[in-house]
């Protein structure tokens, strides 16, 4: 039998099911218990957040032979269920609109909207990448879009609204899909790698989720790319190699190293990092956003949710023990540093020299420590007697002029 990789296996075959779209969840459901339900959906969101997901699942509501009508709850067991979720379904028709994108594939669709469904009640187009079509395409569609026979549903996903015309927005019920905050996607994959057998820790699975940008699929995917590279007891450092990232105990290093002025431990740290094959620019963007997490600690009083335990704890330690303005010159200096490495002959001799200007940046003053300064200084000034002399910091009266 064939293996099926996670990011399928794991799909989720129920709303409840869905991490981090609550509200979305929310909306389609009482949409479909209040008999609300629109004629067209569009569906927007970064990559691999569950638009198609969620357009499968509505398709299954709408189809599922649970009930009288149309449920929230599908029971995944009937024949209009199973053949959606296994996308073979004769009244429910996935699209490509990357290669189906032309003007004649919108005709044969107009062509077969008049034709009542073959089985299930409503006949359903889940069209994906839609932005892809081209306007020719989109045009022969506004009519069918505007006013579909009762048994036809539409449902859109595309990853650039903004390339769709005004004409078809308006047409469209639309729905937003959020990137999945990380703390969810944490626990979604420490559930689904202990039903797998395997242990992974907290830190690794946090690494994998920061790769994904908020990604569940592309999590899923990282993590059957984990297990398959380190087997069922993958450690940390493992895991980032397999991951192609940079290890986050050699980021935490080198952001203390700098906190502390210690420059043979940056150099020493950079030194294994070209040995490992590291890519400099993605170390200065890490390097950047461990920076902006303590001065987050330090500037409310505990560390980002995104970070694992062991992690928050010691980035607010080390928070604690810096300046925050010192924190924030640091966190310049190293996000302009991204587009100047990258750019760079030598990514690893540029990396260097800016950590090395970090390390030898002039302290940092509060700005009430300096004002004090200044008042002091003026008063010194103030208190000097108009005869004083030139040794005394007061310039002599300048001698007449004698032709």
């Amino acid at each position: 039998m064939s293996y099926l990789v996670l990011a399928r296996k794991w799909r989720p075959q129920a709303f409840g099911d869905m991490t981090g779209q609550e509200h979305i969840v929310r909306t389609l459901s009482n949409a479909i218990q209040a008999e609300r339900v629109a004629h067209a959906y569009l569906f927007c969101g970064p990559r691999g957040v569950g638009k198609t997901t969620a357009a499968r699942l509505l398709a299954r509501a709408l189809n599922c032979e649970k009930g009288p009508g149309p449920t929230a709850e599908p029971c995944g067991v009937c024949r209009p269920c199973i053949e959606i979720a296994a996308g073979s379904s004769v009244d429910v028709a996935e699209i490509d609109g990357a290669s189906n994108n032309g003007v004649e594939d919108v005709r044969q669709i107009r062509e077969r909207v008049t034709y009542l469904p073959q089985r299930d009640r409503h006949k359903i187009y889940i069209i994906d990448e839609v932005h892809m079509l081209t306007t020719q395409a989109f045009n022969a569609l506004l009519k069918t879009l505007e006013e579909p026979p009762p048994h036809v549903k539409f449902i859109f996903a595309t990853t650039e609204p903004h390339k769709l015309p005004d004409t078809i927005l308006s047409r469209c019920q639309r729905h937003n899909f959020r990137r999945i905050p990380a703390q969810r996607m944490v626990e979604r994959l420490q559930h689904i790698a202990k039903e797998e057998g395997s242990t992974i820790s907290d830190r690794a699975l946090s690494l994998i989720v920061r790769q994904s940008e908020g990604g569940m699929r592309d999590a899923l995917s990282l993590l059957d790319m984990v297990l398959s590279a380190c087997g069922r007891e993958a450690n940390d450092e493992a895991v980032a190699e397999a991951l192609g990232a940079i290890d986050r105990t050699a980021v935490q290093e080198i952001c203390e190293a700098l906190v502390r002025r210690d420059a043979k431990a940056v150099l020493a740290r950079i030194e294994a990092l070209h040995n490992l094959g590291a890519d400099f620019r993605r170390l200065a963007e890490e390097l950047a956003l461990h920076l902006r997490h303590l001065l987050v600690a330090r500037s409310v009083g505990e560390a980002p949710e995104e970070l694992a335990d062991s992690e928050r704890k010691a980035a607010l330690t080390l928070a604690n023990q810096t300046d925050p303005a010192h924190l924030a010159r640091l966190f310049d200096l190293l996000h302009g540093a991204i587009w100047e490495v990258s750019r760079a002959a030598e990514p690893r001799l540029a990396m260097e020299v800016t950590l090395l200007k970090g390390i030898h940046l002039a302290p940092s003053a509060p700005v009430s420590e300096l004002i004090a300064r200044v008042d002091t200084l003026s008063r010194k000034l103030g208190d000097a007697a108009p005869g004083t002399s030139a040794a005394e910091g007061v310039r002599p009266p300048p001698r007449p002029f004698v032709r």
